[in-house]
């Protein structure tokens, strides 16, 4: 999908109706630089496109469009929050969708619940809907989204000893780890060990001779796409054998994981929101339709921008496009079932704007992410 990048960071994004002071106003603000850049990009591009199908065909009524301003959050705090900021005090703006980073999510939704703005975070942190009305986030927390690939792991690979790996300093990763374990855990999995990394780590050599050396049958690893890909290559590199099987987040489902690893990743399973190519008519169409715009198959980030989009359509629909923000707040709080390319291929927000999607466990198989299948 093409797309018209300003110098300032931020594109207007063409609509069937031209731009006018108090059109009903949505930005998308993710990282489009940065260390989440590796998700926002995708995110970003489903989400454009979900606003342009839905303005191209009249979705908000006839003769009215929804204008979408793209913001990079270059996945940095200070500049996430003068974007909210700025973007709260023009009254035509309706939403934010983002920030991308679970470690500035907090913060940009603590700003959205004081300027009473809806801020749509990416993450899924529930710190960030117990803090107040206005912060939503996106995926789902993490109890619920290990869950899969803990019952997965345990009954249906049968896993009996684990080691877990996650990023120290980012809560989402920890948390992320810690739900795997307890979820194993219950199962009757042994915990074996649980090691901890920097972001900014990229020597993982000591970590990697004291995992191949443990008596493991499973690793999960929680962790950014390419670092997860340079942690398998160097722990299979010292010496982790191939009756190790290898368990990761959905972040792995990004190209880079495979490009950083290359061939150690061969076998790996993660967790994914979507299934390549699609797995019903809504989305295997969604994936034809965003290969005819961006010259590419979607990844997993397009394909979650792209429901999260039209989560937020659906709201601005019910409330009506010129409803104000408490009204498209509301609306978005009372997501029930809204048709989505992810998951089960329904999307809802339940428990206090807490989000329900479903997942999927696929397996890299020949270099590519493909569904597992027994």
């Amino acid at each position: 999908m093409k797309r018209m990048i300003a110098a300032t960071g931020a594109a207007l994004i063409a609509l069937a109706t031209p731009a006018i002071a108090e059109q009903p106003t949505v930005v998308i603000m993710q990282s489009l630089t940065g260390p989440a850049a590796f998700m926002g990009a995708g995110v970003s591009e489903g989400m454009e496109m979900a606003f342009a199908e839905a303005n191209e065909k009249a979705e908000f009524g006839a003769g009215k469009s929804v204008r979408v301003l793209v913001e990079d959050d270059a996945s940095d705090r200070t500049q996430a929050l003068t974007l909210i900021t700025r973007h709260a005090n023009a009254p035509e703006v309706r939403m934010i969708l983002g920030p991308t980073s679970g470690a500035v999510a907090i913060a940009g939704a603590e700003l959205g619940n004081r300027l009473e703005l809806p801020i749509v975070t990416l993450t899924n942190n529930l710190d960030i809907p117990a803090a107040g009305p206005w912060g939503f986030i996106s995926t789902q927390p993490p109890q619920q989204m290990m869950s899969y690939l803990a019952d997965f792991a345990a009954d249906t690979r049968k896993v009996e000893r684990c080691s877990t790996v996650s990023i120290k300093e980012i809560e989402v990763y920890v948390a992320l780890r810690a739900a795997f374990e307890d979820l194993v855990r219950d199962k009757g999995v042994a915990v074996v060990s649980s090691e901890s990394v920097s972001s900014s780590d990229i020597d993982f050599s000591t970590l990697a001779t004291k995992i191949a050396g443990q008596d493991i049958d499973c690793l999960f690893i929680s962790a950014m796409a390419a670092q997860g890909g340079n942690i398998v290559r160097q722990l299979r590199e010292a010496g982790l054998g191939d009756e190790v099987q290898i368990f990761g987040m959905n972040t792995f489902s990004s190209p880079e994981f495979t490009q950083t690893g290359g061939g150690a990743t061969e076998g790996v399973y993660m967790l994914s929101d979507w299934v390549p190519g699609g797995f019903n008519d809504f989305s295997v169409a969604f994936a034809r339709n965003f290969e005819a715009h961006a010259g590419r198959a979607p990844d997993n980030w397009a394909a979650l921008g792209y429901t999260i989009g039209r989560v937020a359509i659906e709201a601005i629909k019910a409330a009506g496009p010129e409803s104000g923000r408490a009204a498209i707040r509301d609306a978005l709080s009372a997501t029930r079932d809204v048709a989505s390319v992810i998951g089960s291929g329904s999307y809802s927000y339940v428990d206090d704007r807490s989000p329900v999607s479903g997942s999927n466990v696929v397996q890299i198989r020949n270099g590519v992410a493909v569904l597992y299948t027994e």
